[in-house]
């Protein structure tokens, strides 16, 4: 792993790695349980999952997303390459709904559990979340962490600090 020079940029990094973490944990769910399999939604270990996916999920297609696309996206594309941020923004649009679709699953699943149906499309969503949002990562980690740790200066770190503190207060 490459060493990030800004604070913002370690605490991305550091969000990567929960959300990396987190789809793991997901992984190993769904493959625990086959699309006709539901899992006991009221179990410790798998209603501590979905709390934290609905959480995680909702706040990082939310508020993570956001600061990228404001205030990061713009300064990578004049400073570097704007064709990057312009495919990791096409990904965010496909993820989003993605992660609104298993946080409404996560939802139901803590109302009454998870029928068959409501299961095999929680495993369809999740799987294919997992694909896309591990995919992005690896690409952000890879190329526009690193290519922002070139572009910004040391005076950039405060403001976008404060920056990204404000969205997620919002």
């Amino acid at each position: 792993m490459f060493n990030l020079s800004l604070e913002i940029l370690r605490d991305l990094h550091e969000e990567h790695a929960a959300m990396l973490a987190l789809l793991e944990r997901l992984e190993k769910l769904l493959a625990a349980h086959g699309p006709g399999d539901p899992p006991d939604a009221a179990d410790g270990d798998t209603a501590a999952l979905l709390d934290e996916l609905a959480t995680t999920l909702g706040e990082d297609v939310t508020y993570h997303y956001a600061f990228e696309e404001t205030h990061l996206f713009p300064r990578f594309a004049q400073g570097f390459d704007p064709g990057i941020p312009g495919m990791l923004q096409q990904e965010h649009e496909l993820i989003r709904p993605l992660a609104g679709r298993l946080v409404a699953l996560v939802a139901a699943a803590k109302e009454g559990g998870f029928s068959a149906e409501s299961w095999g499309q929680f495993h369809a969503t999740g799987r294919e979340l997992v694909e896309r949002e591990v995919f992005h990562i690896q690409k952000e980690e890879m190329g526009f962490l690193p290519g922002l740790d070139r572009i910004l200066s040391a005076e950039d770190d405060a403001p976008l600090r404060a920056a990204y503190a404000e969205i997620k207060a919002a």
